[in-house]
């Protein structure tokens, strides 16, 4: 950003990202900890991604919650607002214009330019914010990695690749593989 002086990194808060939004609102901005981080729009096999398991969960999701794609901003507190790719959130968390508090699940599918913040950051930010379950899908290793929160930190469930199927109980029943959601022109062009 232009005129930021390196004391004011890592220090926004919901304010200041609501005033970058002001400027330019076709950006995605997400605050992380503190610091103004912009994502950029995704590619097709990550939208593929995200639609096949939203057409997987959707029909599974429990009474009284409700299945979200990004982007809708997600407020965990004043230093912390994400978009995870898809969340399952309890009706009351609802608000006119946002997500308020942690939701139920949060998944992530990964990209070469967010690999780090959703496999680090955002798992520690969601743990702390009281998340119980994320998951987060590499299509670049046709992975997915299951967390589950356990007494305030994220114990890894599950791991599997390929045509490994992974059964999930909580917070949805689904067992499904990550080739199950990478359409086959993708994984022909896939290491």
């Amino acid at each position: 950003m232009v005129g930021m002086t390196v004391e004011q990194i890592g220090i926004y808060t919901v304010a200041d990202l609501e005033r970058e939004r002001e400027r330019d609102d076709r950006l995605r901005w997400e605050l992380l900890d503190g610091e103004l981080v912009m994502t950029p729009s995704p590619i097709p096999i990550h939208q593929d991604i995200v639609r096949e398991l939203t057409i997987r969960v959707a029909p599974k999701v429990p009474i009284g919650t409700c299945l979200y794609t990004a982007p809708l901003d997600v407020h965990l507190d004043a230093r912390n607002v994400l978009q995870p790719d898809l969340i399952l959130v309890a009706e009351s968390s609802i608000g006119a214009k946002a997500i308020l508090g942690a939701p139920i699940l949060a998944v992530e599918v990964l990209s070469p330019s967010t690999r780090r913040r959703d496999l680090v950051t955002k798992l520690d930010i969601l743990a702390h914010a009281g998340c119980p379950h994320y998951w987060v899908i590499d299509p670049a290793e046709a992975s997915v990695r299951i967390w589950e929160l356990v007494r305030g930190a994220y114990r890894l469930i599950a791991h599997a690749t390929g045509d490994e199927p992974v059964t999930i109980t909580a917070p949805v029943s689904l067992t499904v593989s990550v080739n199950d959601l990478i359409p086959p022109r993708w994984r022909r062009e896939m290491p």
